[in-house]
C-alpha cells in the first residue's frame, strides 16, 4: 500500500504501528460511526497490496478473528471485526498502543527490568486461558507480546494457533499452508516438536515461554546462530545455557524454572502455563518480603 493513502473505505489511517512482510498495523479511526464512537481509535492490521488478493492470507485473519472471539481475557488484544474494504483484507483489533517487548529491550531495556515480574506473570495468565480455551498459540516471542509502562500485557498473533492437541500446518478451516510435518513459527522460540512437525500440545508454548523469558532476562535468545539451519538444530539437540551466566541478579527459583520450560523433552517442562504462573506468583511474593 502506498504511503500517501489515508483512507481504507471509512477508516481513516492515523499512525503506522508495526509492518512485517505481508500486512501492516496502523491506527484508524471509523468515519462511519458516529458522534464520540467516530473519534475512537482502533488499530488496523491490512494486507499490502501484493498479498490482498492471496486467499491463504485472508483465511488467516479470518482465523484469526475466530480464534480472538473465543477468548476473553484482559491480556489478550480483542479482535472486533474482519473485512475487505477497498478490496483490502483487514482486521479492526482493540489499540494497545505500547511497543512490543522485542523493541523495548533493544531501545529501554533497563526501565524493561523493573517491570519484568509483572510482564512475565500477566504474560502466563494470558497464555493459560488461551489453553484453557483450547488453543496453543505457537508463535510466543518477545515480538507478539506489547507491554505498557507500568508492565500491562497484551498478547497478540494468532495467526498460526491451533486446537488442542495439534498437528503443525492444520488450523481451523485449512487456513494454514498445507502438509502435514511443515514447520512454521520462529526459530529462536520453536520447541523441538515443533520443529520436527510433530503433534503439539501446550508444552510446545511453554518451551517458548522459557526461551521469552530467558530472552527478556539474559537480553539475548538461548541458542544464536549465523543459519536457521544451525539454529533449528540448536533447538533440537543443544542444552541452553544458564539464564544466570548473563544476569546475575535472577532469582534462583527463576533460573530453575526457566532451565525445566527448556527441557528437550515435553514431558520434562512444567505440566501447564497455570503451573508456570503460580510458581511466578510465588517468585513475586517472595521479592516482595524481600524488599519490605
Amino acid at each position: 500500500m502506498p504511503n500517501t493513502r489515508e483512507t481504507i473505505g471509512p477508516l481513516r489511517l492515523q499512525k503506522k504501528l508495526g509492518v512485517g512482510k505481508l500486512s501492516e498495523v496502523w491506527t484508524a479511526n471509523d468515519t462511519s460511526a458516529e458522534g464520540a464512537d467516530q473519534q475512537k481509535l482502533w488499530a488496523v492490521k491490512f494486507l499490502v497490496a501484493d498479498a490482498a488478493g492471496d486467499r491463504e492470507q485472508r483465511k488467516l485473519f479470518e482465523h484469526e478473528l475466530r480464534v480472538s472471539k473465543s477468548l476473553a481475557h484482559p491480556g489478550i488484544v480483542r479482535i472486533d471485526r474482519f473485512e475487505v474494504l477497498d478490496g483490502i483484507p483487514l482486521l479492526v483489533m482493540e489499540l494497545f498502543d505500547h511497543p512490543n517487548l522485542k523493541t523495548q529491550l533493544a531501545e529501554t531495556p533497563e526501565p524493561l527490568m523493573a517491570r519484568l515480574p509483572r510482564i512475565l506473570t500477566e504474560a502466563a495468565l494470558a497464555l493459560a486461558h488461551m489453553h484453557a480455551r483450547g488453543w496453543i498459540h505457537r508463535d510466543i516471542k518477545p515480538d507478539n507480546l506489547l507491554a505498557s509502562p507500568e508492565g500491562q500485557v497484551k498478547l497478540i498473533d494468532m495467526a498460526l494457533a491451533v486446537k488442542k492437541p495439534g498437528v503443525l500446518g492444520r488450523l481451523l478451516g485449512g487456513a494454514a499452508p498445507r502438509g502435514r510435518g511443515l514447520v512454521q513459527g520462529t526459530p529462536s522460540y520453536m520447541s523441538p516438536e515443533q520443529i520436527r512437525g510433530q503433534v503439539v500440545d501446550a508444552r510446545a508454548d511453554i518451551y517458548s515461554f522459557g526461551c521469552t523469558a530467558f530472552e527478556l532476562l539474559a537480553g539475548r535468545p538461548p541458542f544464536q546462530s549465523r543459519t536457521q539451519a544451525e539454529l533449528l538444530q540448536m533447538q533440537l539437540t543443544s542444552q541452553p545455557p544458564s539464564v544466570e551466566s548473563y544476569n546475575r541478579s535472577v532469582p534462583k527459583g527463576v533460573v530453575r524454572l526457566i532451565r525445566k520450560m527448556l527441557s528437550k523433552s515435553a514431558a520434562s517442562r512444567p505440566a501447564s502455563m497455570d503451573e508456570v504462573v503460580e510458581q511466578l506468583r510465588s517468585f513475586r511474593k517472595l521479592e516482595r518480603a524481600s524488599q519490605a
